[in-house]
């Protein structure tokens, strides 16, 4: 029989392994550069890193020191009760107050309006204004670099005016109803501006951007309130996008731009009487317009313009000052269209020169009805060198009746000698209802001799795989067959 002291110092060697290697995991980490385990810290999330702080004093020193903070993983923060609610913030105050001024590189909040009756939601909607006030001022004077901040508690509330002319800062993104007001600095560092519904006080803040933001180069603005007129002139920036919809009343759009090479405008409104658009960007190579139309739009024949997509919904006799204006360059290869757009031309019967040069071509549509074949036959008649296509559709959730969209077999589309399925190499199509896609499905198999690769996706109980399969197919392109889903839909 072993000795009862052999036994005991046998049967504590497991816990004393797992402590030993514990051990010897916590003093790895605390062992590593503080570059490396600061980057290693960034990947964690504010909960996961206060977790990592307790446990000892060397990653308690790390803790304080993480270069990255988010404040924006608490999703159920809204249905809590302002005892927790409050204590949560009570948590992140104290982080922030122990931190001192330890430089921050990111900051990121996302914080919601708490579900309370009006009556009971006054004082904590005070409480928590200022307590997030607080935070951004704490990460302006850690010279904080870059700023995201999604707020939907908050309506018409003044935004910080120590912001703006933080000299660290280089990237603002914010999402939240606030009042901005016309900074006082006359130089900023911004180099990425993101704005989303809040209230631009004054035309000036524009003319701030245009002349105190040398180094800016991406701007975008989402349903911002307030001005009338935009006018942006940079020498700086690259990319501008504005979205705004037919509540908000913008009427004048000004963008000037040497080295802006992407513009995107959605842009909704009731009536194009009071609207104007002039854009001057000889530099531009993508160019992307949704919404409505603005009669005698100046787009400044930028020569170098490679990508262009038109969502609008224009009348047969004005969508050409669009065409005039794009497609005076002969760079454009890549082209997105919408059904109105594709129906616009079709009424009017000329075809843009330009479009012979199209490679690529992606046309949105509803269903592939039998109104709208002819329009995308004349489409097709003026793309000579097309190599890719893309056929996107959105049917309705309410079947339309099958007639309406299966008038047109594989030999109408054999009969239109279409030049540009002699190259053709890649094509994605999404079928709706009836079977107008899948003739052309199948007429493309039939005669794109070139054709490598056709990817056809489908409704669910929509049967078409036995019937492609079993047509006739010129080339040996690898058909690839996809469910639609819900979301597609």
């Amino acid at each position: 029989m072993e000795p009862k002291s052999k036994l005991m110092a046998t049967a504590s060697r497991p816990g004393q392994a797992r402590m030993h290697a514990k051990s010897r995991r916590v003093d790895i980490f605390s062992h590593l550069p503080d570059e490396v385990a600061l980057r290693i810290l960034c990947r964690l999330s504010i909960k996961d890193l206060t977790c990592f702080g307790c446990v000892s004093k060397r990653c308690r020193q790390l803790y304080l020191l993480s270069p990255l903070l988010h404040f924006d993983e608490f999703p159920k923060a809204n249905t809590l009760t302002c005892g927790k609610r409050l204590k949560l913030l009570n948590c992140l105050d104290r982080y922030l107050v122990h931190r001192g001024d330890n430089k921050i590189m990111k900051f990121s909040v996302c914080w919601a309006r708490h579900r309370l009756p009006a009556d009971e939601a006054t004082q904590c909607f005070c409480d928590e204004y200022y307590r997030i006030m607080t935070w951004i001022h704490n990460a302006v004077r850690c010279k904080v670099q870059v700023l995201d901040l999604e707020i939907s508690m908050f309506e018409d509330m003044a935004f910080p005016s120590c912001v703006f002319p933080c000299e660290s800062l280089v990237h603002l993104s914010l999402d939240m109803k606030c009042r901005i007001e016309v900074p006082s600095t006359f130089f900023s560092n911004l180099q990425y501006l993101d704005l989303s519904k809040v209230n631009i006080v004054d035309e000036g803040f524009f003319k701030w951007i245009s002349c105190s933001c040398k180094v800016i180069k991406e701007l975008n603005l989402h349903q911002v309130y307030g001005p009338k007129n935009v006018t942006i002139e940079s020498w700086s920036l690259e990319s501008f996008s504005l979205e705004c919809h037919k509540l908000i009343d913008i009427c004048h759009l000004n963008i000037s731009g040497e080295k802006l090479e992407e513009i995107f405008i959605d842009w909704e409104f009731a009536t194009p009487n009071d609207k104007s658009l002039s854009i001057f960007a000889p530099n531009l190579e993508k160019f992307y317009w949704f919404g409505n139309f603005v009669c005698n739009p100046s787009l400044g024949n930028p020569g170098c313009l490679k990508e262009v997509g038109i969502f609008l919904d224009p009348e047969a006799d004005d969508y050409k000052y669009v065409f005039d204006d794009v497609y005076t360059s002969s760079e454009v290869n890549f082209l997105n269209l919408n059904e109105e757009t594709i129906k616009a031309l079709f009424r009017d019967g000329s075809m843009p020169a330009p479009f012979e040069n199209i490679r690529h071509l992606r046309v949105h549509i509803r269903s592939f009805i039998n109104d709208l074949v002819p329009a995308m036959v004349f489409l097709f008649s003026g793309l000579h060198n097309l190599y890719t296509l893309y056929i996107k559709s959105s049917p309705p959730l309410v079947e339309p009746e099958s007639n309406n969209a299966s008038g047109f077999v594989m030999g109408h589309w054999s009969m239109q000698n279409l030049a540009f399925i002699k190259q053709l190499k890649e094509v994605t199509i999404e079928l709706s209802h009836g079977s107008n896609g899948v003739e052309f499905a199948m007429y493309m198999l039939a005669h794109a001799q070139n054709l490598e690769k056709m990817v056809i996706i489908h409704l669910p109980k929509q049967y078409v795989r036995r019937k492609i399969k079993k047509s006739k197919n010129i080339s040996k392109a690898k058909i690839v067959f996809k469910e639609r889903n819900r979301d597609l839909v």
